[in-house]
């Protein structure tokens, strides 16, 4: 019995064994893992991408490119839990890990029409995509925002980045170009307004080489197609090519006269003008500021019109009118309108000696003691535009006062037309003073002489005397034209005088010779001219 039972434990155990149609099941799992480990590591990371819109997108179409090498596809397209944004998922080709950094940029690539050329025509038949600019921060991410338009700048490109910054109007916008002499050689990066300060700030970027034509010297100004300035000058107006027309942007360069100096460093702050006037008017740094009291009206006079003297341009206007707080109504006499004027000592160093800013303020103290004035003349009769000229007066009027707040006082008097004005009121007052009636009552008296002067004269040209003068005149001149006539050739008395002074003639040509002989022989006309010369008597033989 118990060897009965050992063999059954033993039968038992055997079957207890796992049979091995179970290994074909556990093979397969373990396949299944290890393609599922190898689909996974080759499919690469998903990224989150935030837009503000999926114009042209599509999911499980669109791509994601690098330099139109396909690197992501976009998977799935919904809406932000605040239903303002658009949620995009992206599935990204293997190792890209190390590109998905912080700096890493995305924009959408579509057909675009804009100032600075058409972009983005292939996409008309390939369709929109997603294009991807790698970044180099050190720290990765997995969630992006795309931006709303492409980035003007391509990276790895040498180049020089600036800054600008301007207080006028913005005329500007991102990817504007940057024209040299005709040559696109950069592009607007930014564009921000600084609400406090109110004012344009701009990122440019200029590529290499053109780079080293930026120096510390170097001005920018906007590259318009059409200029229109209404100013003391005139009407300036300036037309350009249809590209400049079209594309606009920026230009800059040294103004003329003016050393360039050295070469800028990435990151250097410049100023943007409004126009390459307003770079030549920028030159002159070396300013003395004065307040003018005008008595004549300053309408058409602008901020930036010329202060001149003899016709050279000495200073500008900076500012009509100039209200200051610290202004006394009391200091402004008659209620003149202050314009603030500021000479510029740099306009004329050429033809001056060089004098420093004091030396300058005590020669014009001097010279407003002798008479130098400012006045309001007209600069175009077209649009009416002033200007302030610079005279000297004979008689000037006393300087009361001479400062006006914390500002010198540039002393003024009438210009042209308030001058006229005042001479033809002057007029007006000595007319209505002249004793009127007591004039008309002797140009009535002088009239009435002159009526009997002119009836005298009349009858003394009727008397017989005075008529008989014409008839005794033209006898007179008809006695005259015949003796006139008689001394024309042919006639007698003609050849009478011809012939006279033809023996007159040959009376002078005997005195002449008579003259010569006597001369060289006194004595000839007692012992005759007698040429043999007197015979010497013979010694004796």
């Amino acid at each position: 019995m118990s060897e009965d039972l050992k063999q059954a434990k033993k039968n038992t155990k055997k079957k207890s064994h796992i049979s091995t149609v179970w290994l074909i099941p556990l093979i397969a799992v373990l396949i299944g893992g290890w393609l599922l480990y190898q689909n996974i590591r080759l499919q690469g990371p998903t990224i989150t991408i935030e837009l503000n819109n999926a114009e042209g997108l599509e999911a499980g179409k669109t791509k994601v490119k690098i330099r139109s090498v396909d690197v992501g596809t976009l998977e799935e397209l919904r809406l932000s839990n605040d239903y303002d944004n658009v949620i995009a998922k992206v599935q990204m080709q293997p190792n890209l890990n190390e590109l998905l950094v912080e700096d890493t940029q995305f924009w959408v690539v579509k057909p675009r029409v804009g100032r600075q050329g058409v972009s983005g025509l292939g996409t008309i038949l390939s369709g929109t995509y997603i294009q991807m600019r790698p970044g180099k921060a050190d720290k990765s991410a997995k969630r992006f925002k795309v931006l709303n338009r492409p980035p003007p700048t391509r990276p790895n490109i040498p180049g020089l980045s600036l800054s600008l910054t301007s207080e006028s109007v913005n005329t500007l916008s991102i990817g504007d170009p940057i024209i040299f002499q005709g040559l696109t050689v950069g592009q607007v990066e930014t564009v921000d307004l600084d609400i406090e300060d109110l004012y344009v700030s701009y990122r440019i970027f200029i590529e290499s080489p053109y780079n080293k034509l930026v120096t510390q010297n170097t001005k920018f100004w906007p590259r318009s197609g059409i200029d229109f300035q209404i100013s003391s000058e005139g009407v300036d107006v300036q037309i350009g090519n249809l590209q400049a027309i079209l594309a606009g942007g920026l230009t800059f360069g040294v103004p003329e006269g003016v050393n360039a100096g050295a070469k800028v460093e990435n990151g250097t702050h410049f100023k943007l003008y409004s126009s390459y006037k307003k770079v030549l008017n920028d030159r002159y740094d070396e300013k003395i500021e004065y307040v003018v009291l005008f008595d004549d009206s300053v309408r058409y006079l602008y901020k930036g019109a010329a202060v001149e003297f003899h016709g050279i341009r000495v200073g500008t206007v900076a500012q009509v009118p100039f209200l200051n707080k610290n202004f006394s109504i009391d200091q402004i006499r008659g209620l003149r309108i202050p314009v603030l004027i500021n000479l510029e000592p740099q306009r004329i160093s050429n033809i001056t000696e060089d004098l420093s800013m004091d030396e300058w303020k005590q020669l014009l103290s001097k010279q407003f003691d002798e008479g130098l004035r400012a006045t309001l003349k007209s600069a175009n009769l077209l649009t009416g535009a002033k200007f302030v000229d610079l005279v000297f007066n004979k008689n000037p009027e006393v300087i009361e006062p001479k400062t006006l707040g914390s500002y010198p006082i540039f002393p003024s008097q009438p210009g042209g037309f308030a001058t006229l004005e005042q001479q033809v009121e002057q007029l007006l007052s000595k007319l209505n003073n002249l004793p009127v009636e007591s004039l008309m009552a002797e140009l009535e008296s002088t009239l009435k002489q002159t009526e009997e002067t002119i009836k005298s004269f009349n009858s003394i040209l009727n008397d017989d005397v005075i008529k008989a003068i014409p008839a005794d005149l033209q006898k007179t001149l008809t006695e005259l034209q015949y003796t006139i006539n008689s001394y024309r050739e042919g006639e007698p008395i003609y050849n009478n005088i011809n012939q006279t002074l033809k023996e007159l003639q040959r009376l002078m040509s005997d005195l002449g010779a008579l003259t010569q002989t006597l001369k060289a022989n006194p004595n000839a006309i007692i012992f005759g001219n007698d040429k043999e010369k007197d015979p010497i008597p013979k010694a004796a033989e």
